[in-house]
């Protein structure tokens, strides 16, 4: 009977270990799988097809005898006419089937977003590999050459960056943090306008690429011909470098925060890309974008950024800067009057400030010179928050901070607030912005 039992139980152990160890040869064992870490979506000119490009991390690059200088990302792209259809293609060239549940960013090219992008995101929402938390980016030029200059000395690991970068929200109020799943709901909601990460290629790596394609031009050819189409293409090189120097140099002059956005920053460094405001979306469909200070204005309106610096002109010299750090903010409120025929829309803001920098001459402990600052603050903030909202209201004709939240809650029942017909109404709305402020000195007290 002892010896029945000890053959049970080892013909049972057997068969235990048969079956755990019997997976390291199923598709889904890790050594089968390749995974992305982002995807890049271009249309095609004049064709139905897609060019879907996926990005992968070099593992190479993590072992102890590889060199410390940064690797190219791989990207592989695929023609297909949907992007289930390039993962299919995918699997079979390379003979491991593609993972997505380390995904963080999907990327979709200014041009594909004008068509229309609901049918590629439904088809992301409804897999099972792809995290409702991956990142939303709108890439001014193609999306794939986006995901080829996300490179910087600066990260070692590239999934690092693509996870922490949109949380620079926080504390400059310049970007968002824009996740697939939010942007869905927005996206097949009709009375909500949605917005994305707005991504471009800096004038820096636009300025290099046309410098390394004038050196290669004008290397070779030994024929008077050939000098002279060499000579040609070299100063028409030229003519582009200072193009773009010129561009750069018009950027330079203006840093104010209402042109600064993606590709129009006044940052020179390593880095191939800029993520700096949002592209706003009507229906499934892009429209136009947000500059930082109009970014700004949204994360205030969202409760997103915890604080941010601004830059004033000086209420008592037209010539001077004054930088104020604004912290301590509190959740904005919002109303809807829905009593007359377009809706009105009351906003109030509290937070407080510090001045960072100013005049020497001005004693910041003085209650008027705080008072007449704070005003300045206010009249600032409630400016550009006005600007804004009757920019996304009247020229993209959206709801992307959804005040339909607020004003759905003054209808009885869901009939009567979808026969109000938010959507149209909201383009004529009225806006009231109330900023309540409390500025005070600098800790360091500046000496004349």
């Amino acid at each position: 009977m002892k010896l029945a039992i000890k053959w049970i139980i080892l013909v049972t152990t057997s068969l235990i270990f048969l079956y755990a160890f019997s997976a390291s040869y199923r598709s889904q064992n890790i050594d089968h799988l390749d995974y992305a870490i982002a995807i890049a979506v271009d249309s095609i000119p004049e064709s139905d097809n897609l060019e879907i490009s996926f990005e992968f991390t070099n593992s190479s690059t993590y072992s102890v005898d590889s060199s410390s200088k940064d690797s190219d990302p791989i990207i592989n792209t695929v023609i297909a006419p949907s992007i289930s259809s390039a993962i299919n293609i995918f699997n079979a060239y390379v003979g491991k089937q593609l993972n997505l549940t380390h995904c963080k960013v999907i990327v979709f090219s200014e041009e594909f977003a004008k068509k229309g992008v609901l049918s590629e995101v439904t088809y992301l929402m409804n897999s099972t590999q792809i995290r409702p938390t991956a990142n939303i980016i709108i890439a001014k030029e193609s999306a794939k050459d986006y995901l080829e200059n996300s490179i910087s000395s600066l990260e070692q690991v590239l999934t690092k960056y693509y996870e922490i970068f949109p949380y620079s929200s926080e504390y400059t109020g310049y970007t968002s943090n824009i996740l697939l799943g939010e942007f869905y709901e927005s996206l097949i909601n009709e009375n909500s306008g949605s917005v994305t990460i707005l991504g471009k290629i800096s004038n820096v790596s636009k300025q290099n690429e046309q410098s390394e394609s004038g050196q290669s031009s004008s290397s070779g050819g030994s024929s008077s011909q050939e000098t002279g189409a060499n000579s040609s293409e070299q100063n028409t090189t030229q003519q582009g470098n200072t193009s773009s120097q010129d561009s750069n140099q018009a950027t330079t002059d203006n840093t104010s925060l209402d042109t600064i956005s993606s590709g129009k920053s006044v940052v020179v460094g390593d880095r191939g890309t800029e993520n700096i405001g949002l592209c706003v979306f009507k229906e499934d469909k892009y429209v136009g974008d947000l500059s930082a200070m109009e970014t700004l204005c949204y994360s205030l309106l969202e409760d997103e950024v915890d604080n941010f610096l601004v830059t004033l002109n000086s209420p008592f010299d037209e010539n001077k800067k004054i930088d104020v750090s604004v912290d301590s903010l509190s959740a904005s409120f919002a109303d809807v009057d829905i009593s007359k025929e377009n809706p009105i829309i009351h906003i109030k803001i509290n937070l407080r400030a510090k001045t960072l920098t100013g005049q020497d001459s001005l004693d910041y402990s003085n209650t008027d010179i705080l008072t007449k600052l704070n005003g300045s603050l206010k009249d600032y903030l409630s400016s550009q928050i006005t600007d804004y909202l009757y920019k996304t209201s009247k020229e993209y004709k959206t709801d992307i901070n959804e005040f339909f939240r607020i004003a759905r809650r003054k209808f009885k029942t869901i009939p009567d607030f979808e026969n109000y017909n938010w959507a149209q109404k909201y383009e004529n709305a009225e806006f009231h912005v109330e900023i309540n402020s409390d500025i005070i000195s600098s800790l360091l007290i500046q000496n004349s």
